[in-house]
């Protein structure tokens, strides 16, 4: 065996420790959003290699090029897989408050049809207000156009390829049928006097 490559053996070994070592500490500190621990263990792990180099150019002509080329490589491969899981960690809690959005719209529709069905099921609470089970009253009417349209926005909200302009339409129906449902029960309540 080359006395070269075995005197630059260590540094290579330290090398590749350091980058092995930085790399996860990187993707935690990201994972934190830590910025003064990301900085210190990147600048930490960046010296480490750099010292490896230095040590392995000391130890033998042209081990410290062999070294770096390999330091380099690895440093490549780590950023990588650092990235990757960062952006994959970015992807999931975009998700996460898109559908923890969704969980809320679709609670506040489901709250409103089932305050509105209340009228219909309960022959007392209908006989109170029965202009909320009477579409061709105005309001009930803009009620139930209301309900049509947060049941479609809800439905391409819901699907999974839906953008965040299917959510935010599906928002505003939400919101349209509060005010709907506010107005027909406004309404039905001066009716009945």
């Amino acid at each position: 065996m080359d006395s070269g490559f075995l005197a630059g053996l260590p540094a290579l070994l330290l090398a590749a420790a350091a980058i092995g070592l930085t790399a996860p500490a990187i993707d935690s500190a990201l994972r934190r959003e830590d910025g003064e621990r990301l900085f210190w263990v990147s600048l930490t792990g960046g010296l480490a290699v750099v010292a490896a180099i230095a040590w392995a150019g000391l130890a033998a002509p042209g081990a410290g090029a062999v070294v770096g080329l390999l330091a380099l490589g690895g440093s490549a491969g780590a950023w990588y897989w650092v990235d990757r899981r960062h952006r994959a960690r970015k992807r999931a809690r975009v998700e996460k408050l898109r559908r923890r959005r969704l969980e809320t719209l679709d609670s506040r529709c489901e709250a409103v049809l089932l305050d509105w069905g209340s009228y219909e099921l309960d022959p007392w609470k209908g006989m109170e207000y029965p202009g909320l089970t009477d579409v061709r009253e105005k309001e009930t009417s803009q009620l139930a156009r209301a309900a049509r349209e947060a049941a479609a926005a809800h439905e391409a909200a819901g699907s999974g390829d839906a953008g965040d302009s299917a959510l935010e339409r599906y928002g505003n129906a939400v919101a349209e049928l509060e005010t709907a449902w506010e107005r027909a029960r406004d309404a039905a309540k001066r009716r009945a006097g």
